[in-house]
């Protein structure tokens, strides 16, 4: 049986080079490709995969907001996240998002492989997280960073929330930056949307 995956990166190479890759590999098919997680989604809703590989940093829509998204509309689809910055505190971040495995792009071609066959229910890669979803998505935050992302949601400005929480505009800044990063969004706007995506669960 072929397992039929979307891969979702705003690199036309990438996308290139992972269908390379599967083509090579019996059982395993690219059979779509996206530019971005909105194009991912849109296509879940006109085709049937079995796996979406997703890059994390993208356009647009992200792809930790996109495997949220995913995760509640298609609860039997494996989600793969890969990306280029992995840190001790990404797969927290994957699980979170509702990911089933995550790949770092530096990963051999036999992990990446792995984890788009493993089947969903068959256990992670060595990169990769189980199937387990604990916690909430602001479960990484720390609680000052909490009421940043909640005070940024409400559209507060970084001086406004400075003056609210009695911190420096420059500390602000850099909970937020850090919100970005833990959040895989990059500006207030997807971190709003996400937020929000969320508490709508």
């Amino acid at each position: 049986m072929t397992t039929r995956i979307l891969v979702v990166d705003d690199d036309p190479l990438v996308r290139t080079g992972i269908r390379l890759l599967c083509r090579d590999r019996p059982g395993l098919e690219v059979v779509g490709e996206a530019g971005d997680g909105l194009e991912a989604i849109r296509l879940l809703e006109e085709e049937s995969f079995d796996v979406v590989l997703m890059d994390v940093h993208m356009r647009r829509t992200s792809g930790v907001a996109a495997a949220m998204t995913l995760r509640r509309r298609h609860p039997g689809l494996r989600i793969v996240l890969m990306t280029g910055f992995a840190d001790a505190g990404f797969e927290q971040h994957a699980r979170n998002a509702g990911a089933d495995a995550f790949v770092p792009k530096t990963a051999s071609v036999d992990v990446l492989l792995g984890a788009l066959g493993s089947g969903a229910g068959a256990g992670a890669s060595p990169h990769g997280v189980d199937a387990a979803r604990p916690g909430g998505l602001l479960a990484g935050l720390s609680e000052r960073e909490r009421a940043v992302a909640g005070l940024v949601v409400d559209g507060w400005s970084n001086p406004q929330i400075a003056e609210r929480l009695h911190l420096s505009s420059s500390t602000v800044k850099t909970y937020v930056s850090r919100c970005f990063t833990k959040l895989g969004v990059e500006n207030r706007v997807q971190l709003a949307n996400l937020l929000r995506d969320r508490a709508g669960d």
